[in-house]
């Protein structure tokens, strides 16, 4: 019985929360850009860290919900489907 309350604690310990890293870049001019590198395109950038960051977050939520839209929206699948082949003579 002792390991089943140790599952039991463990399972009420469970995340509800996601983390997500973020890397942080200035450029020549001084502004910092905020990548992060779990969701392909979600950047950022501010003039200060603490305004990056802030930016990084609204992003990091706006890249979520967009994901979420389209995992939600039917996509019609394409009338046409063809593959088209160029052959180009090689001469030798």
């Amino acid at each position: 019985m002792g390991n089943s309350d140790g599952v039991i604690k463990e399972q009420k310990h469970m995340k509800t929360y996601q983390e997500f890293d973020i890397n942080y870049f200035q450029d020549e001019d001084g502004m910092f850009n905020a990548e992060v590198p779990a969701i392909r395109g979600c950047v950022a950038w501010g003039k200060t860290l603490q305004e990056a960051y802030r930016n990084a977050v609204d992003a990091i939520e706006s890249c979520l919900e967009a994901r979420e839209k389209v995992a939600a929206m039917k996509l019609r699948k394409p009338r046409y489907a063809s593959l088209n082949v160029y052959r180009r003579a090689v001469h030798a």
